[in-house]
């Protein structure tokens, strides 16, 4: 089948969907109609291998130029998710299905969104988590249960971070100066140490899956910057920045977690979600590893379960 696409955002994430796309044949063949940029926008039919920086862009056309399918990748902004929130709310209206990895809009609007989609019966996907299926989890494996409390660590570089300053016994800068050198964090990895990554995370964790409309100004949070090592130590534990959402609210702050805890085994980049519920105790999935292959996986999944599931549901 083929498959229209419009690519609003075309930098490294999109370039690793691409790439990682192109390597196989998923049966389906995708045709990119539209591409948008900061420096405007491109129309035209062209294959998954296309290079980006070799188009020409205008200004003021539209953004979606009779797509099937939205591909949102633009930088996360914060709190107001712009100009993403209103590019993704024009799709679902327009009945665009839209994938999107940008927790901006997310965070901002979930709710709208969502209601947009079933508004006019487009579909809103999303991946935030790396390759964590948290999401998933709850929408399948938990359906119809009652979860009383959320507990995760989402965030693969604070992770990686607090992982090398305990096994290193090392300060928190020699340790990020480590990710930023194997590429695991951003150049700026504010967000990341400030919790607000992972406070973003939760709450489209928990308004997706648990049906709350929790806003970033509503989490408590806090970073990783005031971790002492030999407290963890005298403790026999290990600090990581752990998202907890209970009582119908969101926290996110660093916990002496001991060492004997499954959550202190959780090293590197991996994360966990674990999930209580009344009705079948606790579950967790654990692993989903960050990386650019990663988020091209993570990305290729949704649109094959849009995509091929569809087709083979409405085979004769």
């Amino acid at each position: 089948m083929k498959l229209r696409v419009a690519l609003l955002g075309a930098g490294n994430v999109t370039r690793a969907f691409l790439t990682y796309w192109n390597q196989r044949n998923f049966g389906i063949e995708l045709r990119v109609v539209s591409v948008l940029r900061q420096r405007g926008v491109w129309h035209g039919d062209a294959p998954s291998t296309v290079d980006p920086d070799g188009l020409q862009y205008k200004p003021e056309l539209d953004a979606f130029n009779g797509a099937q399918l939205a591909i949102e990748a633009l930088p996360s902004v914060y709190p107001h998710g712009e100009p993403a929130t209103s590019l993704l709310k024009s799709a679902l209206d327009r009945k665009i299905d839209v994938l999107t990895v940008d927790k901006g809009p997310l965070v901002a609007a979930y709710r709208q969104l969502a209601d947009a989609a079933s508004r006019s019966g487009a579909r809103l996907k999303f991946c935030v988590g790396g390759a964590l299926p948290a999401v998933d989890v709850v929408m399948r494996d938990l359906r119809g249960t009652t979860i009383r409390k959320v507990r995760a660590i989402l965030n693969g570089t604070t992770n990686f971070i607090l992982s090398e300053m305990d096994r290193r016994g090392c300060s928190l800068r020699e340790a990020l100066d480590v990710a930023i050198d194997r590429g695991i964090a951003e150049p700026d990895p504010s967000q990341d140490i400030n919790g607000v990554d992972t406070a973003a995370k939760m709450i489209i964790l928990v308004n997706a899956t648990l049906g709350q409309n929790i806003r970033l100004e509503h989490v408590r949070i806090r970073g990783i910057h005031d971790v002492d090592l030999e407290t963890a130590r005298r403790a026999n534990s290990v600090w990581k920045l752990v998202g907890t959402f209970e009582d119908g609210k969101i926290r996110v702050e660093p916990e002496l977690i001991p060492t004997d805890d499954v959550f202190a085994k959780v090293g590197g980049t991996d994360k966990i979600a674990e999930f209580d519920s009344v009705e079948m105790g606790k579950l967790a999935v654990l692993g989903g590893a960050s990386g650019r292959m990663q988020m091209g996986a993570t990305m290729t999944k949704e649109i094959l379960n849009l995509y091929l599931d569809t087709a083979s549901q409405t085979a004769p």
